[in-house]
């Protein structure tokens, strides 16, 4: 059992199926909230990471090209660090939002596009989806988001069916006319962060979006076609369970296109400080899963798909075709790529990353090329998250290998825990392994660690310079 975890939140004298598989999800696989960590949807394991330096960068792009061959789509994301100010339950750590700074960040951004394509990393490939994220990258103008969607449509053939989408902060939206323009220059969906409706909990990690700002910016989006989607989370400082349950109440009145709920993940140092001051605001691990439960119940009695049940990809395009393992080449400083052998990320600091590009360079800092059974892992990690499972024979061409036996050990543990099964040539999520499907994940994760060394520590998929774990 997790440190902290009773084992007395379910106390029916007739336990139904139900409550004795959520029984043992709590009681064996449930991370609580200091344990928790954000690692999915993709394989992340630091320790592998290999400093690439400058010159070696052009031979290394011959690597990433190679693995693309036979790909005839890739997703491509952007980076757009920038904000107004760090909520506390942000784990991507942005810089102040700055014209000048900005300014100059666009510029190298635009050059890194470039650079990719004349090395040839494009070639014969299509753009499945495009998607801006931060940071807010509607701290930048409408002007400057086309210039990037310009020049990514210059560099790489688009898909007849490209979606674009673009994160965004209440605050940036203030009016229809800013959201009918972005959906002029090519914006298809947008994603906000509301988090919760509660006032109180939104003061205490430095927000101030308000029910009816979030209401308006919902209408005016759809009015302009565009899809938007609500992100929210479960275990902020001070958030109770009857707060989570008038924030449902309130998306069913307000009804986005999509919504994602995730788990506040401890990492950033302001929320650390808050909660060694204030250790009453930790949410405790009996009330977060409660919460688990609660708006996950929801989002699948309303239609609302995410990590663990995707069945297409109408709502989350992007991250179903990511889950599929289609390549993703990202932009920007600390943007990660993916491929299916390799993983390379971008240099974290801002300078590191300006003054290679001004060298005509491009700002690859590390990489990891992942091993067959590393690839094996990951192919499991992401295809179950996806409602039609990892594909046994599919599996089994690309490997030579039956994952029944490769993961024996790992399926049966979650399939004891009630979390998984085999279904149709298939390996599945069950319908409660959905709703806990960043546990499985971080479980995954845990056993790739222990294979390697019991020393290994799970860390956050976004860990960056400035994290910090309560």
């Amino acid at each position: 059992m997790h440190p902290g975890i009773k084992a007395d939140i379910i106390t029916e004298p007739n336990l139904t199926e139900r409550n004795k598989t959520l029984i043992v999800i709590r009681d064996e696989l449930f991370y609580g909230s200091a344990d928790y960590t954000k690692s999915q949807p993709d394989l992340f394991i630091p320790h592998r990471f290999k400093i690439l330096a400058p010159s070696q960068v052009d031979s290394f792009l011959e690597k990433v090209k190679e693995s693309l061959i036979g790909e005839e789509e890739m997703l491509l994301y952007v980076h757009l660090p920038f904000c107004f100010s760090e909520c506390l339950f942000c784990n991507s750590f942005p810089h102040k939002a700055d014209r000048e700074a900005q300014n100059d960040y666009l510029n190298n951004l635009l050059k890194e596009i470039e650079l990719f394509s004349s090395h040839g990393v494009f070639k014969g490939k299509k753009a499945r989806y495009i998607y801006l994220g931060g940071g807010t990258p509607t701290s930048f103008s409408n002007h400057d988001l086309k210039l990037i969607l310009d020049k990514l449509s210059s560099c790489i053939d688009l898909s007849e069916n490209c979606s674009v989408t673009s994160e965004a902060h209440p605050s940036t939206l203030p009016d229809k006319k800013r959201i009918r323009e972005l959906g002029d220059i090519g914006i298809t969906r947008l994603s906000i962060g509301c988090q919760t409706f509660d006032q109180k909990v939104l003061l205490l990690c430095n927000r101030k979006n308000t029910r009816g700002q979030v209401e308006r910016i919902v209408r005016d989006a759809q009015d302009a076609g565009i899809s938007i989607n609500i992100d929210m989370m479960t275990g902020l400082p001070g958030q109770t369970i009857e707060g989570v349950k008038k924030d449902i109440e309130i998306l069913g009145e307000v009804r986005p296109d999509s919504v994602e709920y995730i788990r506040h993940e401890i990492v950033n140092p302001l929320v650390v400080k808050l909660y060694k001051d204030n250790p009453a605001l930790v949410v405790s691990n009996d009330t977060l899963f409660e919460m688990v439960c609660i708006t996950q119940e929801w989002m699948s009695s309303n239609g609302y798909e995410q990590n663990g049940r995707f069945t297409d990809d109408k709502q989350w395009g992007y991250r179903y075709h990511w889950l599929r393992e289609m390549p993703i080449i990202a932009f920007g400083s600390r943007a990660r790529s993916y491929t299916k052998t390799i993983c390379f990320d971008k240099h974290e600091e801002l300078s590191a990353y300006s003054d290679i590009i001004r060298n005509n360079g491009l700002p690859i800092g590390r990489y990891i090329s992942l091993t067959e059974r590393e690839q094996m892992y990951r192919s499991l990690l992401l295809n179950i998250q996806v409602k039609r499972g990892l594909d046994i024979k599919q599996f089994h061409d690309r490997f030579s290998a039956d994952p029944l036996d490769i993961f024996s050990s790992l399926f049966s543990k979650l399939s004891e825990y009630g979390c998984l099964k085999q279904e149709g040539g298939a390996i599945n999520l069950t319908k409660y392994g959905a709703y806990f499907v960043e546990d499985v994940c971080d479980y995954i994760i845990d056993t790739v660690l222990k294979e390697e060394s019991n020393c290994l520590v799970r860390a956050p998929h976004s860990e960056g310079g400035t994290s910090s774990r309560l």
